[in-house]
């Protein structure tokens, strides 16, 4: 089981920011109602032209579903269930390309990839945690060819691509190294059902003034408005998902991925710590939340200790043991009416091409199989939100519906508005220590939201230079 995600170290520079977190799968509840695409090929030149060791190729075919092959998919013990099942959905659709997986434990994938990507018995299809090593060592495809023949920039949020980027050392932009569909975690506000009801919250707040109405409506009853840890930081969630309200996902997701000019030193960045700190102040915590652990926080939000809790879908297992049909989850909502959902994930279904790749067309078309509603059920059945392409009508989120329709809606709502960010600590790991110590510092009412901001942007800037 899969707690707090702790941020994976930066994949930039030393840092390499999206290092994947090689754990067994989080029990992350998603919805059986899957944004369908019907997946699309365009004619290419030769076949399988991405032949050995070469890292761009450009004349690419997508008509190889008939041609026998064999792929070698490198996966981690934690996620080998979840990814024999994309293999298997795969070869029932393309029966004459195999996939086999290569299974190596978790604590050593990350060692093994890089000095397999080199070998001539490297795997075919990889998730590298070192994306900007790979791209320079030419250890990885570039994929251009392939999104232009696939269409997969039409198909995937171009915010769920990003993090596959690369552009002159930088992630986030550029030539696409890293590609699929979309799935992963919902990070949301967690609702406990029997007392959303005394309070009156019959539809999710649709901004985050209706939030604060729930809030103080909760306050009033004598109910402990937001139930949270923060001895160990995880009010960082929910500043995170404010971060993205205010500062918008793209402006964070930059300071991530160390983009020039990237600065969390911003009217937006602090507004959205006034506003943490607005409810700090207004008693929306429990006054010894700085005391609480992550499992006291579990404790007190199955126990009927707090109306709100602002975690990411991994915890459902956690949730379930004892409150399982007693709470929901909808998506945090906007700054303002009408503006962009936002939230943190990480994408499950990107995965890259080795450069020395023998079958670099068939590997391609297993990307492609990654945005198809057969792909996205899979990930549904192994615990994730999945969609296949940006939302063209979009359930709204409402709190009916089951649990993982919830979650489902949620991830959809984010995906429509290209919303997918991710957590400021992953920009550095200084940065996740400085969080904490800040986030404590705000609540006990030893520090201001603009000093804050500075301080975190110090911290950030001196991370960089040291890299």
């Amino acid at each position: 089981m899969l707690k707090h995600p702790t941020p994976s170290p930066a994949r930039t520079g030393t840092f390499a920011v999206g290092r994947r977190l090689r754990a067994p799968l989080a029990a992350v509840a998603a919805g059986s109602a899957l944004i369908t695409l019907a997946a699309c090929s365009a004619p290419g030149s030769g076949s399988d032209a991405g032949s050995s060791a070469n890292a761009t190729p450009t004349a690419v075919s997508t008509a190889v579903g008939d041609t026998p092959a064999t792929l070698t998919l490198f996966s981690a013990a934690g996620l080998q269930t979840y990814e024999q099942g994309l293999a298997d959905a795969f070869q029932a659709k393309y029966p004459k390309i195999k996939v086999k997986l290569r299974v190596e434990a978790d604590n050593n994938y990350n060692t093994v990839l890089p000095r397999l990507l080199a070998s001539d018995s490297t795997p075919d299809i990889v998730q590298p945690y070192d994306l900007l090593g790979g791209v320079k060592d030419n250890l990885l495809t570039n994929l251009d060819a392939y999104d232009k023949a696939y269409g997969w920039s039409d198909k995937v949020p171009a915010s769920a691509l990003a993090p596959g980027r690369v552009l002159s050392g930088v992630i986030g932009q550029g030539h696409l190294y890293e590609a699929g569909g979309s799935a992963g975690p919902l990070v949301g506000v967690f609702y406990n059902k029997a007392l959303a009801a005394k309070v009156g919250m019959k539809t999710p707040p649709t901004s985050i003034a209706g939030l604060e109405a729930v809030l103080a409506k909760a306050k009033k009853q004598g109910i402990t408005p937001i139930v949270a840890s923060n001895q160990d930081g995880l009010i960082g969630h929910l500043y995170n998902l404010l971060l993205g309200d205010y500062m918008g996902a793209d402006k964070l997701s930059a300071i991530v991925y160390h983009q020039t000019g990237a600065t969390l030193d911003t009217p937006a960045a602090v507004q959205a710590t006034e506003t943490l700190q607005k409810w700090i102040k207004a008693g929306y915590f429990a006054s010894d939340v700085n005391a609480l652990n992550q499992e006291a926080s579990y404790g007190k939000f199955t126990g009927g200790k707090g109306l709100l809790f602002f975690q990411g879908s991994w915890i459902t297992q956690t949730l379930d043991t004892n409150f399982k049909g007693k709470y929901g989850v909808f998506p945090m909502p906007p700054a303002e009416e009408g503006g962009p959902y936002a939230g943190m994930t990480s994408n499950t279904l990107a995965f890259s091409i080795a450069a020395r790749s023998q079958h670099k067309d068939a590997a391609a078309l297993f990307l492609n199989f990654l945005t198809t509603p057969e792909a996205a059920d899979v990930a549904v059945k192994n615990g994730y939100a999945a969609l296949t392409s940006h939302a063209k009508s979009v359930v709204k989120p409402s709190l009916s519906g089951t649990l993982t329709d919830q979650i489902q809606t949620g991830y959809a709502a984010i995906a429509a508005d290209n919303g997918f960010d991710s957590w400021l600590q992953n920009s550095a790991p200084a940065v996740g220590t400085k969080l904490t110590q800040q986030l404590q510092l705000l609540v006990s009412g030893k520090v201001e939201p603009a000093a804050m901001v500075k301080t975190l942007q110090t911290t950030y800037a001196d991370a960089l230079k040291s890299s």
